[in-house]
């Protein structure tokens, strides 16, 4: 075999071209690699940077675990979900394949600003969203419960496909007093709630046909308040 840099410089990569390298998993083997399976393995590992967080859609089965790095339902067996209908979803605290907690941007930047979530393998498939809320499932601690609300979309969230979260607006951004609007789907007589506003804002409440609970309101922090009411509610928070 002549020396390496003997061979003709290749400009030229297609899927098919092969390197040569040692298969670490086979005790060191020299095999072929092919352009191809690199380009899977940075993909699906996340290798390569990107201004996004990336994950799997799970079509969630009452039984089965719901998986670290993937998005999907509370609801189960929903199939593959059309963007203009999504109102909320389960988030993992996990990137796809990843053990990074990134949990923490899912209050701040991210409730009050606008987000795309987007196909890693057709960006032409997208929903726009407002990124309203992120609360710790009080069950499953590992995930989040987002909710958001619909701006524009095309397409849908496809089973055990990739999909790419991106930050289109940044909420400080926006001129005017910040304010935000929270959405409580599962009745509950405590809210703990993510605002992200940075700040102490008034609250009122209204439940599920719009008329006016009161509650007791709690500031944990500049960014969290907690409200408790003498009854279970569904409803929605505002935040001025």
């Amino acid at each position: 075999m002549a020396r390496i840099v003997s061979y003709p410089l290749q400009t030229v990569v297609v899927g098919s071209d092969k390197w040569i390298g040692s298969d670490m998993v086979n005790d060191g083997q020299t095999k072929n690699f092919s352009a191809d399976s690199v380009a899977v393995f940075l993909n699906t590992f996340n290798k390569i940077e990107v201004n996004a967080l990336k994950y799997r859609f799970q079509n969630w089965i009452t039984g089965e675990t719901r998986e670290p790095g993937t998005i999907s339902f509370s609801k189960s067996n929903v199939g593959n979900a059309s963007f203009s209908t999504i109102t909320s979803f389960m988030l993992s605290q996990y990137q796809l394949q990843s053990a990074i907690d990134v949990s923490s941007y899912y209050s701040v930047p991210l409730i009050g600003s606008t987000v795309v979530i987007s196909s890693a393998s057709d960006p032409s498939k997208f929903g726009i969203y407002n990124w309203n809320s992120a609360t710790q499932d009080g069950v499953e601690t590992t995930f989040y419960d987002i909710g958001v609300t619909l701006q524009a979309s095309t397409g849908t969230l496809i089973d055990n496909q990739d999909y790419f979260i991106s930050l289109l607006t940044y909420a400080s951004n926006t001129p005017g007093d910040k304010n935000f609007v929270y959405s409580q789907d599962v009745a509950s007589a405590t809210w703990v709630v993510n605002h992200g506003l940075n700040k102490y804002p008034s609250v009122s409440v209204v439940n599920s046909a719009d008329i006016t609970v009161y509650g007791d309101v709690e500031y944990d922090s500049l960014n969290q308040v907690t409200i408790t009411f003498s009854a279970a509610h569904t409803g929605k928070a505002f935040f001025n």
